[in-house]
C-alpha cells in the first residue's frame, strides 16, 4: 500500500552566508543556498520542517490551517517554520518574536518510508530510490512565486534543496489518515525553499506560491505577519 505521502501530499528556497541575530543591512532575503540560519543550514532545516509539520495531529496541523491560529504550534528557538498547504488556497496572521529566521517550502513533495505499507527497509539503495522519485515529480514543478513584502524574488528556481533524511513520529490523528507503526519514521523530501532572515520589528507579508505538473497540484499562500519589537 502506498500512501498519501509520496502520491498526494505535496506541500506547501551562492555564497556561504551566517548570521546570528537580527538582519544586517542589505543582507538578502531569502539568504541564499549554502547559508545558515543560526548554525543550520537549507538541507538540515528541510528535515526538521517535515518532522515539525507531521508530528503535529491534523485537527491542529498548520498545513490545514485556514487563519494562521496554529502557526505558532511547535515553534521553538530562533527558527521558526511556516507552512503551505496540502493544495489550494491559505491567508494566514501570524505574530514571530523579533530576531527569528523563517524557513518554509514554496513547493515540495515528500515520502514517508513505510515497510509496514510494503516499502523497502531504509537503506542507501532506497534513499537512492526515494530522491528519484521525488526528483521526477519535482522537475515538473512551474510558475513558482515568492513575495516578501510586494518585492518578487527573482531567483526562485535556484532554490531547490533534497533535503537531509529526518526521523519523523506521526500522531495516531496524523495529515494522512492512515495509522502508522509507533516509532519514528524516515523521511525526505525535495522541492523549492525559502529561509528569510529575520525580519524588522512591524508587519509584513509574504507570498509564495506554484504547481506540480504530474502531482496536479498547486497552492497560492499568503502570510500576514507581525514581528513583536523588544
Amino acid at each position: 500500500m502506498k500512501i498519501a505521502s509520496r502520491r498526494l501530499f505535496c506541500i506547501a528556497a551562492m555564497v556561504a552566508l551566517s548570521f546570528s541575530g537580527g538582519t544586517a543591512a542589505g543582507e538578502p532575503n531569502p539568504i541564499p543556498l549554502g547559508a545558515h540560519a543560526f548554525g543550520t543550514g537549507y538541507a538540515e532545516l528541510t528535515a526538521s520542517w517535515l518532522e515539525w509539520s507531521l508530528a503535529i495531529p491534523t485537527s491542529s496541523n498548520p498545513l490545514l490551517d485556514p487563519d494562521g491560529a496554529f502557526a505558532a504550534l511547535g515553534q521553538s528557538g530562533k527558527v521558526w517554520f511556516l507552512a503551505g498547504t496540502v493544495g489550494g488556497t491559505a491567508t494566514r496572521n501570524v505574530t514571530i518574536p523579533t530576531g527569528t529566521a523563517l524557513f518554509f517550502p514554496i513547493v515540495n513533495y515528500l515520502w514517508v518510508n513505510t515497510p509496514e505499507y510494503g516499502d523497502a527497509p531504509w537503506s542507501a539503495a532506497q534513499d537512492t530510490n526515494v530522491r528519484g522519485i521525488l526528483a521526477a515529480n519535482m522537475d515538473t514543478a512551474y510558475g513558482l512565486t515568492l513575495e516578501i513584502d510586494g518585492r518578487t524574488t527573482a531567483n526562485v528556481n535556484a532554490l531547490r534543496v533534497s533535503g537531509e533524511v529526518g526521523d519523523c513520529t506521526l500522531p495516531d490523528d496524523n495529515i494522512f489518515g492512515v495509522p502508522f507503526d509507533p516509532v519514528p519514521h524516515k523521511c525526505v523530501a525535495d522541492g523549492y525553499w525559502a529561509l528569510l532572515a529575520p525580519l524588522s520589528a512591524g508587519s509584513h507579508t509574504v507570498h509564495f506560491a506554484g504547481n506540480v505538473a504530474a502531482l496536479l497540484f498547486w497552492l497560492d499562500v499568503t502570510y500576514h505577519i507581525t514581528v513583536r519589537g523588544h
